[in-house]
């Protein structure tokens, strides 16, 4: 089934059963997204599946761990893959599917932002902004394994990050930036078309790196 409203193609599965919760989140977090970036995207393709064969044929991946539900492609400002349950959805899960859609919803704007951000950063954009932030704090053994060159995410893929919570890091480094520097200077930061790396964003704001890392360290990493 295919919808297309206000600038926004649903393409739905056969069987899918919650229609109108994606249609209905999609566009709350495109209005939440808009205020926060300085601009609208022209247009979006959702494409929701029940199937998780389909889903991953759709991604081009043969394999994907259990957990991967969602997906948008790594520079379309377009297009988003979901995986849906082939049953309505529980009070409880209601919550996370919203955050889920909200999250990427949002890495087409980090896309459209600058697609050569890279990878640690937009998924830490989009974790924070889709109040996905369930950890406070980081072990320090996972900031070691990620912080191999005294900077986090430099020279580890993000691959291996992730498997040593690089999403809470990555979402933690956003909300501290934010806090420190404000959103609107901290996305103007990132509008270049250079390419970033933590100790870019921060140069550019003309802090030392290592203040801002040691700062991070007292307060989120345990």
């Amino acid at each position: 089934m295919i919808r297309v409203k206000q600038g926004v193609k649903f393409i739905f599965e056969r069987g899918v059963l919650q229609k109108k919760f994606y249609i209905r989140n999609a566009f709350s977090s495109m209005r939440k997204l808009n205020e926060l970036f300085p601009f609208p995207l022209a247009f979006i393709v959702i494409n929701v599946f029940l199937n998780r064969i389909s889903f991953l044929n759709a991604i081009h991946k043969k394999s994907a761990p259990s957990w991967l539900i969602a997906y948008v492609p790594k520079k379309s400002n377009s297009n988003i893959y979901l995986l849906s349950k082939g049953k309505p959805l529980l009070k409880q899960a209601v919550s996370y599917y919203r955050q889920v859609l909200t999250h990427e919803v949002a890495h087409l704007y980090t896309n459209a932002l600058n697609p050569n951000l890279p990878d640690w950063l937009k998924e830490g954009i989009s974790i924070y902004v889709a109040g996905q932030i369930f950890k406070t704090f980081v072990s320090s053994a996972d900031w070691k394994k990620i912080s191999k060159r005294g900077v986090p995410f430099e020279g580890v893929s993000w691959k291996f990050a992730a498997e040593h919570n690089g999403y809470i890091i990555a979402g933690l480094l956003v909300v501290f930036s934010v806090r420190r520097y404000g959103w609107a200077r901290f996305i103007a930061a990132l509008k270049s078309n250079r390419r970033f790396s933590l100790k870019s964003i921060i140069s550019y704001f003309d802090e030392k790196p290592v203040r801002f890392i040691a700062d991070f360290k007292d307060q989120f990493v345990k």
